[in-house]
């Protein structure tokens, strides 16, 4: 574990026990801790940056609320996620997003940007039970045990979601780019 996961596992320990026993400001150093994942993760799940900020906030209001329940034990940043995950799983199921967000913001060159552009179309496009997993551990970069118990799932039905995920957003994106086969290659 490299030195700031340490630091950030420490933290984490320490604010916990805090909010355990009443400390309601420790929710304000779990934010810090982990704010920008919660709301990467709830972006790419729900495409709006308006409806993103609603799940993180609502996240950490859920982990207030049930801070009672907490324990120290490592596990919180699954059950974190997992809270997100719920949140954005109701969202959906209160409306399709399926189109690119108008306050997307990508930079770099002409190329990139339409690839960026490309590749998270298809990714909204393709079914939750492929779209999660890939956002978790392809764009999130959490390892597999992580992801899977954020879905609630084994590991081994994790790497088969994700190699069916990657497969139908190759196909996805030949589709939309038949004389292109640099986009086949930038994906896993």
């Amino acid at each position: 574990m490299s030195g700031n996961q340490t630091d950030d596992s420490v933290a984490e320990k320490r604010w916990l026990t805090a909010l355990a026993n009443g400390d309601h400001s420790a929710i304000g150093g779990l934010y810090e801790l982990y704010s920008d994942k919660i709301f990467r993760f709830t972006y790419r799940m729900l495409g709006n940056r308006t409806d993103a900020e609603d799940a993180t906030a609502e996240t950490f209001l859920r982990v207030l609320r049930y801070s009672r329940d907490l324990r120290a034990d490592g596990a919180f940043k699954t059950w974190v996620f997992r809270i997100a995950r719920n949140l954005c799983v109701d969202k959906m199921r209160q409306h399709k997003l399926l189109e690119l967000p108008s306050d997307a913001h990508y930079a770099g060159p002409e190329e990139k940007t339409a690839l960026k552009v490309m590749v998270h179309q298809a990714l909204d496009q393709l079914p939750v039970e492929y779209r999660e997993p890939l956002i978790l551990c392809d764009l999130e970069e959490l390892p597999a045990k992580e992801a899977a118990d954020i879905l609630e799932i084994s590991v081994p039905a994790l790497k088969s979601r994700l190699y069916r995920g990657r497969r139908a957003l190759r196909d996805r994106l030949t589709e939309k780019q038949p004389n292109q086969p640099k986009v086949k290659e930038n994906i896993k």
